[in-house]
């Protein structure tokens, strides 16, 4: 005989999940303030919180006391998958996208594409196998191109700011530099382009709730050593 089934999720546990790892997040500013009022400046937070995502997801804009009354009432936001709420939720458990990861031992580009899927029934990314160590190559660039994150495109220069030159890390086997002396442009384009969202682009802060990529235009310099 199978026995009593355990208490359903709704929005309020979401939201519950939320504020909770707000709270860990308030740091040592917060240390020695009242329980109380860290718990209502972890809720403020997380009502904010959720207000962007669902923005994300629907294009609308809610009021922090309309997130605030879902909670309350367990009633679903309208025009949002469940599941994709409670990937989030398994994410604010977690502590975030990059410990989620960690604790998978998969990649935290994967835990977002598992976050959007339209799958209902996809499971959590798997541990990345683990191959083994690859030569690479140090090289220093400046390029001109454009960030994509999500759908949005960000025309950004790499370096940024007042740095000369970007430093990247490329795997040997990709021939970068046999691209490079037989003038095979676009796949220097290619290679950096990989490196360059990898190692850049993915480290932004809208990164962690997006896919990301970068497209070289144009290599300005690209150098083997300073």
């Amino acid at each position: 005989m199978a026995g009593p089934a355990g208490p359903q999720r709704g929005f309020r546990e979401c939201f519950l999940d939320l504020a909770d790892r707000k709270d860990r997040e308030l740091g040592t500013p917060w240390a020695g303030v009242n329980s109380r009022f860290r718990r209502a400046e972890a809720g403020r937070r997380a009502r904010e919180e959720m207000l962007r995502r669902i923005e994300t997801r629907t294009g609308r804009r809610y009021a922090p006391s309309t997130i605030a009354r879902w909670a309350a009432r367990q009633h679903w936001p309208p025009g949002v998958d469940t599941f994709w709420l409670e990937r989030w939720a398994a994410i604010d458990r977690a502590g975030g996208i990059r410990a989620l990861a960690d604790a998978l031992g998969s990649t935290p580009q994967r835990v977002v594409t598992w976050r959007d899927s339209l799958d209902p029934n996809a499971p959590p990314p798997g541990p990345v196998a683990v191959a083994p160590p690859a030569e690479v190559l140090t090289v220093w660039v400046s390029v001109e191109g454009y960030a994509t994150v999500g759908t949005t495109l960000i025309y950004k220069n790499i370096p940024t700011g007042d740095a000369e030159h970007q430093e990247l890390e490329i795997v040997v086997g990709a021939e970068l530099l046999e691209a490079w002396i037989n003038s095979r442009q676009e796949r220097v384009k290619e290679i950096l382009g990989e490196a360059i969202a990898e190692q850049v682009i993915a480290e932004w802060n809208p990164a962690q709730f997006y896919d990301v990529d970068y497209t070289v235009t144009d290599v300005i310099d690209l150098r083997t050593e300073l």
